[in-house]
């Protein structure tokens, strides 16, 4: 395989075969990017780093929740964390609505969503694509083969059947054969920019 179908694949994995659910579910959790960014603005006073996570749409909101907080929290300690977690809900939540996603409340650190987010983040800091592509090729492998032997399960029996009680079985195979290039022509479309792999501005 080439250097380039290696990372066309590895584009084509990042927006299909794992798709975007687990990658704006992280951004929701307290260890994500958007929560450090939160936390970081907190300590420092400026808020320009979080605006980057956020539509610009949201960006009066933002500064709002940031000014409010500020105000509160020199309150005391609890005043303190509970104008750090508002802050932080209402940034997470407004970056959430501006991928088109629901805001399901924060998620604890920690949480494991597989090898591809910790990978993905391994490259953007190093610009080192090796252990993304090592993870994204077994996963698209694993993917096609499950797929494709399903497939040739299916072809044990007739794709034209000759009687009524072996349609049910020739539809079955019809429907996994075009499942299983539907399936690969969705991996040529991510490749193509036109799969999920988006970030909404």
């Amino acid at each position: 395989m080439t250097k380039l179908k290696m990372l066309i694949a590895t584009i084509v994995a990042a927006g299909i075969m794992f798709g975007a659910q687990n990658a704006q579910a992280h951004c929701d959790s307290l260890d994500g990017p958007v929560a450090k960014a939160v936390q970081k603005a907190l300590e420092t006073g400026n808020i320009n780093p979080v605006l980057a996570y956020a539509p610009a749409a949201a960006e009066a909101e933002i500064r709002a929740a940031f000014e409010k907080s500020h105000k509160v929290r020199g309150l005391g300690a609890d005043a303190r964390a509970l104008a750090d977690q508002a802050v932080m809900e209402t940034v997470i939540r407004l970056h959430r609505a501006g991928e088109g996603a629901a805001y399901t409340g924060l998620k604890p650190a920690g949480i494991d969503y597989g090898p591809v987010i910790p990978a993905a983040e391994h490259a953007v800091e190093t610009g080192d694509l090796a252990k993304l592509k090592a993870v994204l090729m077994e996963e698209i492998e694993h993917a096609l083969r499950e797929r494709l032997a399903h497939v040739r399960e299916l072809q044990k029996v007739l794709l034209e059947p000759e009687t009524a009680a072996e349609v049910p079985h020739a539809r079955e195979r019809a429907s996994g054969e075009l499942g299983f290039i539907t399936f690969a022509e969705s991996l040529h479309q991510a490749a193509l920019g036109k799969g999920a792999e988006h970030h909404a501005d």
